[in-house]
């Protein structure tokens, strides 16, 4: 998901913010709705972008995700088949969740080399530095199946966008 748009909620008495994303409504299920995004490079907001380098591998490597985002029944009642929606998450789950993803492996990599080094010596520090790497990808995994039914971690609906039309590019169809 790109960071298209920070903005505040209220949620119960806290202000909380949000991250928000638009997509492409591309099933409706009975208690919620499939949102395709598309996930793309940073690097398409300067004049030059149909001529640089970046730009075009950035539009090559684009890729559309589907996230399931429930809705309450009135809400559902609203959205048609190939809508745009804005959907969000929480900025700090999204935060500690990256911090997890991209620390814990490095952390546990580092700490596996140390470890093997100190053992036997250069070939124990690579091996250690693999198992370590190893031991932080299975930990990340861990983290995501036990917050998968966690509410703070499901998208939450945001609103339709009836004005402003998502387009999928025709290569990601």
């Amino acid at each position: 998901m790109s960071l298209a748009n920070i903005e505040a909620r209220v949620i119960g008495s806290r202000v909380i913010s949000v991250i928000e994303e638009r997509g492409r409504v591309v099933a409706i299920g009975h208690d919620g709705i499939w949102v395709e995004t598309v996930q793309r490079s940073g690097c398409h907001g300067c004049a030059a972008k149909s001529g640089c380098g970046t730009g075009l591998l950035g539009d090559f490597w684009a890729s559309a995700s589907r996230v399931f985002v429930p809705v309450d029944s009135a809400q559902h009642r609203q959205i048609a088949l190939h809508d745009t929606v804005r959907i969000g998450i929480a900025e700090n789950t999204l935060a500690s969740s990256a911090l997890v993803v991209y620390l814990l492996p490095l952390v546990t990599m580092l700490l596996g080399a140390l470890g093997g080094e100190a053992l036997a010596a250069e070939a124990g520090a690579i091996s250690g530095a693999v198992v370590g790497l190893l031991t932080g990808g299975v930990a990340v995994r861990l983290y995501g199946y036990w917050n998968r039914r966690n509410p703070a971690f499901v998208p939450q609906f945001l609103g339709l966008e009836r004005s402003h039309p998502c387009a999928v590019p025709a290569s990601l169809k």
